[in-house]
C-alpha cells in the first residue's frame, strides 16, 4: 500500500479542494447532512464550479472516501512494517501515527474525536457504497497480515510461529479496541492509554 503524505499535501486545483473540504464535512456529518450550499461556502466555489467536476453529491462522496479514507489519513490504515522488528515498536508507530491524524484534525478545525470520525466515516460509507465492504475488507486483511509479520520478527517471539501469528492477532484486535474505546473517552484520545506494552 502506498503511503501519500496527505497531512502536508497542499491543494492544487478546485477539484482536490472540493474533495478536501467534503472529506472534512463527511467525517463530520452524516452524508445526507453535508449540503451543496456548505460545500460552497467551504470551498468558496459556486454550485457551476463545484458540479463541473462531480455529477452529484454522490460522485463526490465516492472519491472522497476512495482518495481519502483509503490513505494515511485514516486511524485504520495500515502501516508498512518495513524495518520494524517487534510488536512495542509498531505498536509505537501506529500510536504516532494517531497522533498526526488528531494534530491534522486540530490543523483543520475538525473539533469531533478522530476515531469516532472514521468509525462513523466507514458505516456511511458502507450503506452508501456497494464495493466499500470488500475494499475494507481488503485494508483489514492487510492490517493483520503486516501485525503478524511483524509479530514474527519480534525476538520476544522467535522461533514460536504459532504464538507470533497468534500475539500478532491479539495486538491488532487490541489496537482496534483502543480506537474503539476512544470514540467514548476522554479528550485527548492518544495518550498514555496507548502505552500498554
Amino acid at each position: 500500500m502506498a503511503e501519500i503524505d496527505w497531512f502536508n499535501k497542499p491543494v492544487e486545483n478546485s477539484r482536490e479542494l472540493i474533495l478536501k473540504e467534503a472529506f472534512k464535512l463527511f467525517l463530520q456529518k452524516n452524508v445526507e447532512k453535508v449540503t451543496v450550499p456548505e460545500l460552497e461556502r467551504v470551498t468558496k466555489l459556486q454550485r457551476g464550479a463545484i458540479f463541473y467536476h462531480f455529477k452529484d453529491k454522490s460522485a463526490i462522496f465516492e472519491e472522497v472516501i476512495e482518495r481519502f479514507f483509503f490513505s494515511s489519513l485514516n486511524i485504520l490504515y495500515p502501516i508498512s512494517p518495513d524495518r520494524i522488528y517487534s510488536l512495542k515498536e509498531y505498536w509505537d508507530k501506529k500510536h504516532q501515527r494517531l497522533n498526526t491524524i488528531q494534530d491534522w484534525f486540530k490543523q483543520e478545525s475538525i473539533s469531533i474525536n478522530p476515531c469516532a470520525a472514521f468509525f462513523h466515516l466507514a458505516e456511511q460509507a458502507n450503506l452508501y457504497i456497494p464495493t466499500f465492504k470488500e475494499d475494507m475488507k481488503n485494508l483489514m486483511k492487510t492490517e493483520k497480515e503486516y501485525w503478524i509479520r511483524v509479530a514474527y520478527l519480534d525476538s520476544e517471539l522467535k522461533g514460536t510461529n504459532d504464538n507470533a501469528c497468534f500475539w500478532g492477532k491479539i495486538w491488532k484486535n487490541v489496537f482496534l479496541a483502543k480506537c474503539y474505546e476512544a470514540c467514548y473517552g476522554k479528550e485527548n484520545i492518544f495518550i498514555d492509554d496507548f502505552n500498554m506494552m
